[in-house]
């Protein structure tokens, strides 16, 4: 196995030297750090539609971990002490797992999911705490009542929360927000109809079809070769110049090198528009900054969870940083973050008054190597934000609620129902006493049309064709009432599930892909 994911790094960090960036390890005096939101990308996966993660990707994702504990626990993984500025005091001493501390969520991806689990091992390693720690002792009553003492399994094994959403889930949008959404695919596809990419496709034709030469054809045929096949193209050869030694012989640097600068401009091109920073394929990156806005408010106000953590893929990273103006800060920030890099916004406080702040850093991969820098955002001359400021201007780029969502996307998911006006008309018969479910079984007659019934109209001239009719318009808004009731009696999975979704990527797609 040639392992060569340096190639990555350094395009990202060859284009310009950083600038305005500041060291992220260290805060004034005057500050504290009370709770922090992390995004984090995946680490090393297969070529998609990739449906798990490499050995390779998970140990690097539980370096990441430890450097997180390291930062915000002060303490490394075998439980010894570090400084770190960042500790965040509300934070278990021992670096156990309490419920409530920290927050983590992804969605149902197989490749998500388990670089989540992976970051959240090295967050939480193995402890024994629990048999060492008073405190936790009584929490975990290791104890039996016949006085026998019960060690903990997996050698402290620590099982730490994971909130997956399913893609009919409420909170899907927040690391998916692309997706079911037809304004973000409408505005990917008029992307494909611009002058500027027309004129890429062309000025790249003949580099793109040399490529026969040095990829298998089978799987490469010279029509799938151009520059709207960009990110397939660099996802398949970056990933086998990791891990498949025969076609990375074929492949030199230089040629990486163009290869991969390529795809970024085709993703920096569905990424941010000069003229118009809220453009439709930004969607999904204004979903997860009003995720940040909304969790660090949560923190703020109720003084946890102290860690947010999600997890989620490249393109958000892309639209955020053009959303936040990063790319104004440097064209590092227009091309691809390395497997497992981290955007981190700290939560601070002034510890001589109430005040609040923000600071936005970013650790672009998990290698030890790796630093984390903090950097101006939304044009400011501080890598410190007021909190006031920093919810002032996310929220001109920022989709804070599923209602604005269904609005932005003009979705028809199973979400967006109530929101409709067939939703209101559902509640309403509900309220007026009709069985949701006889309706949903095709028994009408809890409707009681003589009892004022919006489809009593329908009804005038006997029940049939007209009543059915009315019906239909709301039975998707019963079966979601139904479904929704049906959710809230049932507990969330924790646990991985299989990656249906990520089998059916098409490999000539540069859209939402992991």
């Amino acid at each position: 196995m040639k392992l060569s994911t340096s190639i990555l790094t350094s395009v990202f960090a060859a284009l310009v030297p950083y600038v305005s960036a500041t060291d992220a390890t260290t805060l004034s005096d005057d500050l504290s750090c009370v709770g922090t939101f992390i995004f984090g990308r995946h680490n090393d996966r297969v070529v998609k539609p990739a449906n798990y993660l490499t050995t390779y990707g998970a140990r690097r994702q539980v370096a990441s971990g430890n450097f997180h504990r390291e930062r915000y626990f002060g303490l490394d993984a075998d439980g010894n002490s570090v400084d770190s500025d960042f500790v965040i005091s509300g934070l278990n001493p021992e670096g156990y797992f309490v419920y409530g501390d920290t927050y983590a969520q992804t969605s149902a991806a197989t490749v998500l999911e388990y670089s989540q689990i992976s970051f959240l091992q090295g967050l939480y390693p193995q402890s024994n705490a629990v048999n060492e720690v008073k405190s936790l002792q009584i929490s975990q009553e290791p104890q039996l009542a016949n006085g026998t003492d019960v060690v903990s399994p997996l050698n402290g094994y620590q099982y730490v929360f994971m909130d997956i959403q399913q893609e009919d889930s409420e909170d899907y949008i927040w690391i998916r927000g692309d997706a079911n959404c037809p304004a973000s695919d409408d505005a990917v596809a008029d992307w494909y109809n611009t002058d500027a990419f027309l004129s890429m496709n062309e000025s790249t034709y003949d580099f793109y079809q040399s490529l026969s030469s040095v990829l298998p054809k089978k799987k490469w045929p010279k029509w799938k070769l151009n520059f709207g096949n960009a990110m397939s193209i660099s996802d398949y050869m970056y990933v086998n110049s990791i891990h498949n030694e025969t076609l990375a012989a074929e492949w030199n640097s230089t040629l990486l090198h163009q290869v991969l600068t390529l795809a970024d401009s085709a993703q920096w091109g569905i990424s941010y528009d000069a003229n118009d920073k809220l453009n439709n394929f930004t969607i999904g990156g204004q979903t997860m900054l009003g995720a940040v806005v909304n969790y660090l408010n949560t923190t703020k106000v109720e003084g946890s969870p102290y860690i947010n953590y999600f997890t989620g893929a490249f393109n958000t990273m892309y639209q955020i940083w053009g959303l936040m103006d990063l790319n104004l800060v440097s064209d590092n920030f227009t091309g691809m973050p390395d497997y497992g890099a981290t955007l981190v916004w700290d939560l601070l406080q002034s510890n001589s008054s109430s005040d609040y702040f923000v600071q936005f850093s970013f650790r672009n991969g998990t290698d030890d190597t790796d630093l984390i820098n903090s950097y101006p955002i939304f044009n400011s001359s501080s890598t410190v934000m007021a909190w006031d400021d920093f919810v002032s201007n996310m929220e001109k780029v920022s989709i804070r609620s599923l209602q604005s969502w269904c609005s932005a996307c003009s979705s028809e998911a199973e979400q967006c129902v109530q929101y409709s006006s067939t939703y209101t008309e559902a509640s309403d018969l509900k309220s007026k006493g009709v069985s949701l479910s006889e309706l949903a079984d095709g028994d009408y007659s809890s409707l009681n049309l003589d009892n004022g019934s919006s489809l009593s109209n329908a009804a005038a001239g006997g029940i049939g064709a007209g009543v059915t009719i009315g019906v239909f318009l709301i039975l998707g808004a019963v079966a979601y009432l139904l479904f929704k009731s049906k959710k809230k009696s049932e507990p969330e999975a924790i646990l991985p599930t299989t990656n249906k979704q990520a089998e059916s990527i098409e490999l000539n797609s540069n859209h939402s892909t992991l």
